[in-house]
């Protein structure tokens, strides 16, 4: 009855201001949203439990074929009504390849069938970027079991555009996900620098270099101030069967890093950096209680300007308060480490439906893991700096269909050699706690917390971060140098209109504070409160891929914060956390945000 009412109340919000439209028509279409959104979601249970029903016939038998079925988005019935619609998608879109699918397999004909690496497979599969939907079912064959590989793509294109007046555009993004279906990533992006150079960006990602799972990625951006440039190849650490995993990466970045203020004028410090770091780890133990061990070699050099700018209409210019003392010229650093990794890890996964996302299957991780890294700068590398480096991270993981907590938290610091004192100290965590009261209902509660002390870099946590701050107080002028975030969202799943996508809407609400730490500009705030509501789409249906399109407003006094409007869109990933962008931009490039992400 509950799930019924609030259907109801949100098919009416629909349906206002349609005019006289009689009570009968109202009525249906209640029932039709109701009827739709329960069928959506048992759809998606149904697949789910069908996938965990054939893991009774995989116990040991002999694979004698694998067929592998790959399926462009799922519409449903839309593109058979538009010749023209179903003619374009099959246009723009390239069906993931067979051998693509293969590859990413951890079973192969004649081996014997287990249900550890079925599963494994199945979750592998899923949590490619261009894949919405995987399953992996089990039949008895002659002389063994033939395996049903079905996988759903997601929607390969993606881009935007943005206009100022009339038809002026000042943005343009083009890519895709799965070009020619052959797990290749590739976008190109262009922003109007207006009164600075124009700003170009590219990006290329292959998933499966030398036909194995290989990552290789390479991005260049040109900013209207500054640049960066970053190669990475890896094999990524993508299950506990594998033994080994290693990558290579190397990368410079230039930019001004921006200090808000409450006077509206926001001093700049220029920061450089480049990296390049070499290692690999190794599985010692069983799939699932195991742990890892690696070496890693990496070299970093970091500076800062001397004096701070201000970027104005007309260019940059020099900041001129000379009565301010909080700027400060940060030293430059060239350090040369040998780094020993180390782990543990007691993970399973569990599959459930519509938790970051709104009918799509998902696997949570339950259980524990912990990872470190010990580094020691070396002057035989060409190390300038005398230091020691130490970092780690900790997940926590229970729960299952019905709820379910996690915990995130990763620090690092720096033991200067010369001075004997902690710098460069980080620390991140999120904890999360989701509850699914019905099928089409999901509420969330997360907390968050970033902080920094004695940053060798320029570095400021602020109110209006678009991932760590508070929704609403996009251009609010306060910073510190520690930030705590809770975060409350209610969600439906309202329906699946014409089987073009799932629907939703959320309402939401935010409470963040900052304390001022050693931060240049920084201010110990009160808990500041931001409300607003949400319509939320996944496309095709079941998609793991969520488009929010968020109004939010500011309840507490600050006189720069104004209600906003956000348009984003995530990877559904259960337990991933994307890290604020002003924590992330001070930690080490070579330094692996954890080691079994790692590389």
């Amino acid at each position: 009855m509950r799930r019924a009412a609030t259907l109801a109340a949100l098919a009416a919000l629909l349906t206002a201001g349609a005019g006289a439209r009689p009570a009968a028509l109202a009525a249906q279409d209640t029932a039709r949203v109701e009827r739709d959104s329960l069928r959506a979601v048992q759809d998606s249970i149904a697949a789910l439990r069908d996938s965990l029903r054939t893991a009774a016939r995989c116990e040991g038998q002999t694979i004698t074929r694998i067929d592998i079925r790959p399926n462009p988005p799922d519409f449903g019935r839309i593109l058979e009504r538009s010749r023209l619609l179903a003619r374009t998608v099959r246009s723009l879109h390239a069906t993931t390849d067979v051998n693509v699918i293969r590859r990413f397999l951890i079973l192969t004909e004649g081996q014997p069938c287990t249900e550890l690496r079925r599963a494994e497979s199945e979750r592998i599969l899923r949590t490619q970027p261009f894949i919405a939907d995987a399953r992996i079912s089990v039949f008895p064959d002659v002389g063994g079991v033939r395996l049903d590989v079905y996988v759903v793509d997601e929607t390969s294109i993606v881009g935007g555009v943005a206009l100022e007046g009339a038809a002026r555009p000042t943005r343009l993004r083009l890519g895709n996900t799965n070009l020619s279906g052959r797990a290749i990533y590739g976008d190109a992006e262009w922003r109007d620098g207006f009164f600075y150079r124009d700003y170009y960006g590219a990006r290329f990602r292959h998933h499966q270099l030398f036909g194995r799972p290989y990552l290789l990625e390479a991005r260049g951006i040109r900013r209207p101030v500054g640049g960066e440039w970053r190669t990475e190849m890896a094999h990524p650490f993508l299950t506990d069967l594998q033994r080994i995993a290693w990558r290579v990466i190397l990368g410079a970045t230039e930019e001004y890093v921006g200090f808000v203020r409450e006077d509206g004028v926001f001093p700049s410090v220029r920061s450089r950096r480049d990296f390049v770091d070499v290692g690999g780890v190794v599985r010692i133990g069983v799939p699932g209680q195991l742990s890892l061990f690696g070496l890693s070699l990496s070299r970093e050099r970091e500076g800062a300007g001397v004096a701070p700018v201000v970027r104005t209409d007309t260019g940059i210019v020099a900041f001129t308060d000379a009565g301010d003392s909080l700027l400060r010229a940060y030293r430059p650093h060239e350090s040369a480490r040998v780094n020993a990794l180390w782990g543990v890890r007691n993970i399973r996964f569990k599959q459930v439906v519509g938790f970051d996302a709104l009918t799509a299957a998902q696997d949570v991780r339950t259980g524990v893991q912990f990872g470190t890294l010990f580094g020691r700068s070396l002057s035989v590398l060409g190390s300038n700096d005398d230091d020691i480096l130490v970092a780690a991270d900790l997940y926590a993981g229970f729960g299952g269909q019905r709820a379910f907590v996690s915990l995130q938290a990763a620090g690092s610091g720096r033991e200067d050699g010369n001075t004997n004192r902690w710098d460069g100290v980080l620390a991140s965590g999120r904890g999360s706690f989701i509850v699914k009261p019905t099928a089409s209902h999901t509420f969330v509660a997360t907390a968050e917390f970033g902080a920094g002390w004695r940053s060798r870099l320029p570095f400021q946590l602020t109110m209006g971060d678009l991932v760590g701050g508070v929704r609403g107080y996009r251009r609010s002028q306060l910073g510190g140098a520690q930030r705590a975030v809770l975060r409350l969202e209610e969600r439906w799943f309202a329906g699946r209109p014409r089987g073009l996508g799932d629907l939703g809407f959320a309402l939401f609400g935010d409470a963040g504070k900052l304390w001022a730490g050693d931060v240049p500009y920084g201010v110990d705030t009160p808990v500041n409160f931001g409300l607003g509501f949400g319509i939320l789409a996944a496309v095709p249906p079941r998609s793991q891929r969520l488009y929010r399109l968020d109004v939010a407003f500011p309840v507490s006094a600050d006189r720069f914060a104004r209600w906003e409007l956000r348009l984003s869109n995530t990877g559904a990933r259960p337990g991933s956390v994307n890290e604020p962008g002003d924590l992330a931009r001070s930690r080490e490039r070579t330094l692996p945000t954890s080691i079994f992400t790692w590389p």
